[in-house]
């Protein structure tokens, strides 16, 4: 079964509005229409389509399997049509994506979910640039790349910007397998503990600070900064340093038995994860398309999946 004929460019447009948007109501009013005037449309939309796009349970929407498939290939779809669009007016649009990857992120979920988005993708290339949260902000502000995927931006630096949430992460204590603080309090863990803290420029770094200062450690032990994979890695496996990072960036060597995450009884050491972008180019499809595939790979990954999913009506 092929496109109905009667389904057109805004019922499209309506559904990946309240997605992007979050509600239908928020949809409705950057549409400048009636809520319910824009779920007209989208029931309209469903029945056309033979299929439910979006799950219904009291106040709360969701998506379907269907609506999930559809919203793939209608980002897609859409972003073909906006660059025939500038095709036909003589201009040129990028086939690149240009995204910033803190280390949280880089080598866990980022490949699975590009992989996926480029096969989605066929046309397009993407380019990925490593480095701290400050670095990759400055290169966000100044164009050199259309979106940071990492954890949330402090306040004072978000206005102009847009931050999507993915899930939540934990920042752990890890130490080589075997070390002999395991199993210890995590009071005398860290009276006793030599420690490796994440730089001073790290956006995890005043989160770990405000820990320790929590918990009475105003000097820690401390020689080393880092919250790059490999030198971090090769200290503590080679000595008894404990290392305070994001799960993401040791999550393979969690999981082979290569670290041991010390357990403090502090599961406040969290952040968010998501992407952060200017929004003046927020609604860029190729930005929706990525996103969408990020959740995807959330999932299957066993990872939180965020608040945002449940939409409201």
């Amino acid at each position: 079964m092929g496109l109905h004929r009667g389904v057109k460019l805004r019922h499209v447009r309506a559904f990946l509005d309240v997605i992007d948007q979050g509600s239908i109501s928020a949809a409705a009013r950057g549409q400048g229409i009636s809520q319910p005037a824009l779920s007209k449309t989208l029931a309209e939309l469903e029945a056309m389509l033979e299929v439910e796009l979006l799950s219904r349970e009291g106040r709360s929407v969701g998506l379907t399997p269907a609506g999930r498939a559809f919203r793939r290939h209608a980002l897609q779809a859409m972003q073909q049509l906006d660059t025939a669009v500038v095709a036909a007016q003589g201009g040129t649009s990028s086939d690149m994506l240009n995204v910033g990857l803190l280390p949280t992120v880089s080598g866990g979920i980022f490949p699975r979910a590009a992989l996926e988005f480029t096969k989605d993708h066929p046309g397009l290339r993407m380019s990925m640039l490593t480095g701290p949260h400050g670095f990759l902000l400055g290169q966000l502000r100044d164009g050199r790349i259309d979106l940071m995927v990492g954890r949330m931006p402090a306040p004072e630096d978000m206005p102009g910007l847009r931050f999507d949430f993915l899930y939540h992460e934990e920042i752990v204590l890890v130490g080589r397998a075997g070390h002999p603080l395991a199993g210890a309090s995590g009071a005398q863990v860290l009276q006793q503990a030599e420690l490796i803290l994440p730089t001073q420029k790290s956006i995890i770094r005043s989160t770990v600070d405000r820990f320790l200062l929590s918990a009475g450690i105003t000097e820690p032990k401390m020689r080393f900064e880092t919250v790059s994979l490999a030198p971090g890695l090769g200290l503590v496996e080679s000595s008894d340093l404990l290392w305070f990072i994001s799960r993401g960036v040791v999550r393979r060597e969690i999981e082979s038995g290569t670290l041991e995450v010390i357990d403090l009884g502090a599961p406040f050491l969290a952040g968010s994860v998501g992407l952060t972008m200017k929004q003046s180019t927020a609604d860029r499809f190729e930005i929706g398309g990525l996103a969408e595939a990020l959740r995807h790979q959330i999932m299957l990954s066993g990872l939180e999946l965020p608040r945002e999913r449940q939409l409201e009506p």
